[in-house]
């Protein structure tokens, strides 16, 4: 019989195959390994480091390494990467350069502090006088 977290770590497989899940929220490299359970989004290893330095907003743990609670779970499952991308990218503005997994740290990081920390681009008011 299958313990609750091999049922759990079935489902996470499960979950990295609904559309946008498959790929990092943030720098688009394939196969994420992690995940934001205080977003809702899957993260590659590189970009979740980064998220662990807002910590106040978004909590990572590995997909397969970590126990998670059926909770957790429920919330990743309701969000996902398409419709945390909806939300957190509503208002990008059309010269704003979106990083890559091959871009350097700083700039994912100034993305996902824009994206996630400062709300910028779900309310013109949020975003940089520069930006917006």
């Amino acid at each position: 019989m299958a313990s609750d977290q091999e049922r759990i770590r079935e489902r996470i497989k499960e979950l990295l195959k609904k559309p946008g899940n498959g790929n990092c929220a943030d720098c688009g490299v394939a196969d994420p390994e992690w995940a934001s359970y205080t977003l809702g989004v899957f993260v590659c290893h590189s970009c979740s480091g980064l998220h662990r330095n807002i910590a106040q907003i978004s909590k990572v743990k590995s997909l397969l390494l970590d126990p998670w609670s059926s909770s957790e779970l429920e919330f990743i499952d309701s969000v996902g990467n398409n419709a945390a991308k909806a939300k957190y990218e509503q208002i990008v503005p059309a010269f704003y350069y979106r990083p890559t997994s091959k871009d350097c740290m700083l700039l994912r990081d100034q993305w996902i502090r824009a994206k996630y920390e400062r709300k910028e681009f779900m309310c013109v008011e949020m975003q940089e006088p520069y930006s917006a």
